[in-house]
């Protein structure tokens, strides 16, 4: 795999104009994204990833450090930026316009006419599903359909990079999932993704890579195997008082849920399948089961950027 963004030593701050304090939006940021993978990009709000995909954009420019995008040192040359495809957060596009008409707008600006744009216009829709509404007006689709149209916006140029701001927020499970099968389509295909997202769920099922970003700095960066712990154990036990519940969690097994008679525990990832088993036992517990436990995507976020703001109080 070759690597298409490259990031290294990246740095974004604000001044003030009044005399106040500056604001270090992103802070010494070293990322790679290698070709034909989907590198998911988190982060809470204000943590640094909108700057950085400005920065890689050419919207705005770092304070110090460098950006290398398919191997080319000046990523805001027209070339390198016929090559990424952008679908903001929200994206906007004039209710009486109609789906094809959008498309030929954003291919015009990218040079295409004549066949060459009708040919895109067709390849596009036809990726993201879209021919049944290409003549219909804006105005009457949908928040997913709007999502769709706008990742064909994205395509138009035929990129080999697509960068994706919140592409499944606020849609109903069926446009969630149609969004999630066309960009597992895309990666198929051979384009390269970065995804920012708050939708943790989503994100875990399709990425290769996580990076994960709290006030500016890189706090965590790798697969999704080398990063959510395995070590964890479930251990599902007959239903027990509050007490005994109170006992458990103080040695480590914590009630996750309850259904009818049943409760599931998580045990430390410290304990042992025979600890906790032990711990069980000394409580005079009924196990019904013990399976190994994988983390989250939600629990490793919440657990990294948790860590990084104890850190900051301490």
């Amino acid at each position: 795999m070759s690597v298409v963004i490259k990031a290294e030593g990246l740095s974004k701050i604000y001044e003030s104009a009044m005399g106040g304090q500056d604001v270090h939006a992103l802070t010494d940021l070293n990322l790679e994204v290698q070709s034909g993978e989907i590198l998911a990009y988190l982060g809470p709000n204000g943590s640094g990833k909108t700057t950085t995909i400005k920065m890689l954009l050419g919207l705005i420019f770092p304070t110090s450090g460098s950006i290398e995008i398919l191997g080319s040192k000046n990523p805001t040359s027209p070339a390198i930026k016929k090559e990424i495809g952008y679908l903001p957060e929200g994206a906007y596009y004039p209710d009486f316009l109609k789906g094809e008409e959008i498309l030929k707008y954003y291919g015009q600006l990218y040079g295409l006419s004549g066949k060459d744009l009708k040919m895109r216009i067709d390849k596009v829709i036809d990726q993201v599903g879209m021919q049944h509404a290409r003549k219909r007006l804006l105005r009457g689709y949908s928040k997913g359909m709007r999502q769709r149209i706008g990742l064909a916006q994205a395509l138009i140029s035929d990129p080999k990079i697509l960068i994706l701001d919140e592409p499944t927020t606020g849609l109903d499970p069926i446009a969630r999932k149609e969004i999630r099968d066309i960009i597992l389509n895309l990666r198929e295909e051979g384009k390269t993704l970065m995804i920012s997202s708050h939708e943790l769920l989503e994100v875990e099922l399709i990425s290769d890579r996580i990076s994960i970003l709290f006030e500016g700095v890189q706090q965590t960066m790798g697969t999704i195997t080398e990063l959510l712990n395995e070590r964890e154990l479930s251990i599902e036990i007959k239903a027990v008082s509050d007490d005994v519940l109170k006992a458990l969690a103080e040695k480590g097994l914590k009630a996750e849920d309850q259904v009818g008679e049943r409760i599931n525990l998580r045990a430390n990832p410290s304990l042992t399948t025979y600890d906790a088993m032990e711990i069980c036992k000394a409580s005079n517990v009924t196990i019904i089961g013990v399976a190994p436990r994988r983390e989250t995507l939600e629990e490793l976020f919440v657990r990294v950027v948790g860590g990084a703001l104890e850190a900051k109080r301490s």
